[in-house]
């Protein structure tokens, strides 16, 4: 297995809960979503360091709504959270979009760490970045909406 990610100014290693493979909570597929994302983004260089968390149900077991990018299994579909952070100035993540399909995660995603690549101050994480911007400009602009 190839070393992780665990420092510097990139995307860490994604969490991923066991969801529907081995947890009857779980409301949608959190493993299959995770290693993608693993997979296209996994020690990507960023303006700072950027955490990642994928849940297949709201007990949010892997934390998501404290990670700069959080998707969460729900009975409709998947929520993609953005902006969160634990320590000592913690900030819960906002809700980007609702209900989604597990095929429009990606895409979104996508669209998510580039407009943080492109924004952010270095060494700015995406909650500042979303505070110094307003949370409403970075959703039209992600989104289009």
């Amino acid at each position: 297995m190839p070393k992780g990610a665990a420092s510097g100014l990139c995307v860490r290693s994604i969490k991923i809960c066991p969801s529907t493979h081995f947890c009857k909570l779980a409301q949608q597929d959190a493993v299959t979503v995770g290693l993608a994302l693993d997979e296209r983004y996994h020690g990507m260089q960023l303006p700072s360091k950027f955490k990642m968390a994928v849940c297949g149900c709201m007990n949010s077991c892997t934390e998501p709504a404290v990670k700069d990018l959080g998707v969460m299994g729900t009975p409709k579909g998947y929520t993609i959270m953005i902006g969160g952070n634990a320590g000592i100035r913690p900030r819960v993540a906002d809700i980007l979009v609702q209900n989604i399909s597990q095929e429009e995660v990606l895409p979104i995603v996508d669209k998510i760490v580039t407009y943080y690549r492109d924004n952010a101050r270095k060494y700015e994480r995406l909650g500042k970045m979303i505070d110094r911007l307003g949370f409403d400009k970075v959703k039209q602009d992600i989104l289009g909406d």
